[in-house]
């Protein structure tokens, strides 16, 4: 009662202010989000817009924030940079100090990992979703997961059985997999504490035997769940917020929803001012969201997310399973280790395929940089804020230039210990030049013939700065690319759009393939090229 007469009072002085003429001069309208309402934005407080920082998976809350703008009396943007891991780590090197008002990331406790706590002035949390496995019916079935609920271990042992595969993000690039990694860790370690390298070491067999059933890798939650429908047989399984998944099920998806008997950790969604906002009034206006926010947990409970505050009806999906959450990692250094790991030791390698453009266009400059970043790769220094993207020890490994016509590619097991196995590659790229024509299809056709996806993770990365100008026709090539993988399963292939390339037909090959498209135009070639690297 409180709150709301708070409220009604924050309503009725904005009102009598904008009689006055005393409001601020807000434009009701921001970048990359939603405005506020009618006559120009104008509203209490400030007036100013409040620009928020969201998880992307936040999306299907736009509605329900539109309300509150329009309550509230002021304009709010939901602004989707990049998933919580990356602006965590943004935020910690003062990206959006002055540019943003506030978060509404995953969690903070990714932040607190990082030292970067002293970037927000506060902090309230508005809801949980912990992560899940999102079964297939048949497969439920057939383990009897339909009618309990199984720990991480039984788990692991379908996997070591070979009767479960299964999909997850990339755990350096996305929060989803990120806090999936660190649950099954600590469940499995059983300690009741916060995971240590003690542990990592005594729980890393295990780990190996659930990783070995991963078939499906990706740098999001989004394409890993559109590209799990789009292609059931990638996979029994994908592991994402429970309520991703339960709003998946509710389109249509034929899945179980499995929260893992012995704990995970979860998605807390704290909204929160930054110490350094974009506007004054920023706090104040966080503050009344908030608030109005714990004042409709029903909304939240019904778009499938753990109400932190009472509801009426929880919906029935939520209460069938039980919650454990476990303790987050105190240390840096313990999660380094165990996402160091994973991409070394646990999860099941994958083939790559590198399928790079040296035709006459790429002369100068752009060669130069594309040398230098498979270089990178090579030597192990790439990296991005969230950790290292280099080539992975036991990755099967293809390098593939072109132009007129495909030539000779290098394909190995890549070491990072192995300097002759590194020096084979980096030879290669060494002795690239550039020069003729760009034959994009016949060069394709070849790695896509050459891949087993049966052999591990199977994708193709294709670099190329211009059209077609040689060999088989787009539309050849997608016939050809629907008869070499029927029967084998798809190849993906990940399009970095460079130079003159053709943004629609890329953007098909990409759909056609199941596949992604970077944008390396407008932005930088070699963030590109990592960002791939959670997709393999």
């Amino acid at each position: 009662m409180k709150k709301l007469l708070a409220l009604l009072l924050t309503l009725l002085t904005g009102a009598v202010l904008t009689a006055c003429g005393l409001t601020g001069s807000g434009d009701g309208n921001g970048g990359g989000g939603f405005g506020g309402f009618g006559g120009g934005g104008k509203g209490s407080g400030s007036g100013e817009e409040l620009s928020i920082l969201a998880a992307t998976e936040l999306k299907d809350l736009e509605p329900l924030v539109q309300q509150a703008s329009e309550e509230l009396g002021f304009p709010i943007s939901l602004e989707f940079p990049a998933g919580t891991l990356q602006n965590s780590q943004d935020l910690k090197h003062g990206k959006y100090d002055n540019a943003i008002d506030a978060t509404w990331l995953a969690t903070n406790r990714y932040m607190d990992l990082i030292g970067a706590r002293g970037a927000l002035a506060d902090e309230t949390k508005i809801a949980t979703s912990p992560v899940a496995f999102g079964v297939q019916e048949s497969k439920a079935k057939e383990l009897g997961w339909d009618k309990k609920q199984p720990t991480w271990g039984e788990f692991a042992d379908a996997a070591r059985e070979g009767k479960f595969t299964f999909g997850m993000t990339d755990p350096s690039a996305s929060n989803s997999g990120f806090s999936a990694l660190v649950s099954v860790a600590t469940a499995m370690a059983d300690t009741g504490s916060a995971l240590s390298d003690e542990d990592i070491a005594k729980v890393g067999p295990r780990l190996h035997e659930l990783f070995q059933a991963q078939s499906m890798v990706s740098g999001s939650s989004g394409w890993l769940a559109e590209s799990f429908q789009a292609d059931p047989d990638k996979a029994d399984a994908i592991v994402n917020y429970e309520s991703t998944l339960h709003q998946m099920r509710k389109d249509g998806a034929a899945i179980e929803v499995i929260v893992p008997a012995d704990g995970v950790v979860s998605a807390d969604y704290p909204l929160s001012t930054l110490t350094h906002p974009k506007h004054e009034g920023a706090q104040d206006q966080v503050k009344a969201l908030a608030d109005w926010m714990l004042d409709h947990q029903q909304e939240i409970a019904d778009s499938f997310r753990r109400p932190v505050g009472d509801v009426d009806n929880l919906p029935a999906e939520l209460g069938d399973q039980t919650v454990i959450e476990l303790p987050f990692p105190a240390s840096q250094d313990t999660v380094a280790a165990l996402v160091q790991r994973y991409n070394n030791e646990y999860r099941r390698r994958g083939t790559t395929s590198f399928v790079l453009d040296t035709s006459g266009s790429m002369e100068g400059e752009r060669l130069d940089s594309l040398k230098q970043i498979m270089t990178s790769f090579i030597d192990g220094s790439a990296s991005t804020d969230t950790g290292n993207v280099a080539l992975r020890d036991g990755e099967q490994v293809t390098f593939q230039s072109f132009s007129d016509t495909p030539h000779e590619p290098v394909t190995g097991t890549f070491s990072t210990t192995d300097a002759a196995a590194k020096q084979k590659f980096q030879t290669y790229v060494d002795d690239l030049k550039a020069s003729g024509r760009t034959n994009i299809y016949d060069t394709l056709m070849e790695v896509t013939e050459k891949t087993d996806p049966a052999s591990g993770i199977s994708s193709i990365v294709l670099l190329s700065d211009g059209a077609m100008t040689a060999g088989r026709s787009f539309d050849q090539f997608k016939k050809d690319y629907a008869a070499a993988t029927n029967g084998k399963g798809s190849i993906p292939v990940f399009v970095i759009l460079y130079g003159e390339a053709q943004t629609d037909q890329m953007q098909e090959l990409a759909d056609v393939t199941g596949g992604a498209v970077f944008d390396a135009i407008n932005g930088d070639l070699s963030d590109a090229f990592k960002e791939i690297r959670g997709y393999q």
